[in-house]
């Protein structure tokens, strides 16, 4: 199916839609493929299921952390775990972008973190960031929304109204820099915490990427 299906065309043409390259191994115990993918918004609504003010957020956010800990823009997806809120948006596209997963304890889900908040850590480096939202960005009206409809006092229109509502703040997320919708924060010392997961073992399809 092709993108334009997917993502609609007031989106796919604003100005700072973000997209990732992305770095993985080749095969399982593979090397490093030398040639990095491309991740878009419309693969990550494929995997996600729609789009929403809350994908997007993730995403605006994702990609600020991403500039902060990959400054040549390739992402290594063999080396990221992150800490998300549990939201359905949010994390899945904390897991899609990063690579981490619950079940190897790499994704760890806070319930404390807010839309689009995350902690994302560069495993071989140690470089660990807090990304949010700038509290100016999210709009009152769609709280409101949401609220209403969280309620169970709404009628059918107000389903309608609250879909315009986030995508409308999605636009406007991707109509500026990741960087003026979000704030970033260096966290020195960071203490990991436990996965939030049974341990289900340790993830061994990348330890051959370094190899001769």
């Amino acid at each position: 199916m092709a993108d334009n299906n997917i993502l609609p065309a007031w989106l796919a043409s604003a100005p700072y839609l973000p997209q990732f390259q992305v770095r993985d191994t080749r095969h399982k115990y593979g090397r490093y493929d030398p040639d990095p993918k491309i991740v878009t918004v419309a693969d990550l609504i494929r995997f996600h299921g729609h789009l929403c003010g809350g994908l997007m957020e993730a995403v605006v956010a994702l990609r600020a952390a991403f500039d902060a800990l990959f400054p040549d823009g390739v992402i290594d997806r063999t080396d990221l775990a992150v800490i998300s809120n549990n939201s359905a948006c949010g994390g899945d596209v904390a897991a899609y972008l990063t690579g981490a997963r619950a079940r190897f304890g790499s994704h760890i889900i806070n319930l404390s973190l807010t839309g689009g908040e995350s902690i994302v850590r560069r495993i071989s480096t140690g470089e660990t960031v807090h990304v949010f939202m700038h509290p100016d960005v999210y709009p009152h009206e769609v709280k409101a929304q949401m609220r209403k409809l969280q309620s169970g006092e709404f009628e059918p229109e107000d389903i309608d109204r609250f879909g315009e509502l986030q995508w409308a703040y999605a636009g406007r997320l991707a109509s500026q820099p990741a960087s003026a919708s979000t704030r970033i924060e260096f966290l020195e010392n960071y203490a990991w915490p436990e996965p939030t997961c049974d341990d289900l073992g340790r993830r061994t399809d990348n330890d051959f990427r370094n190899a001769a």
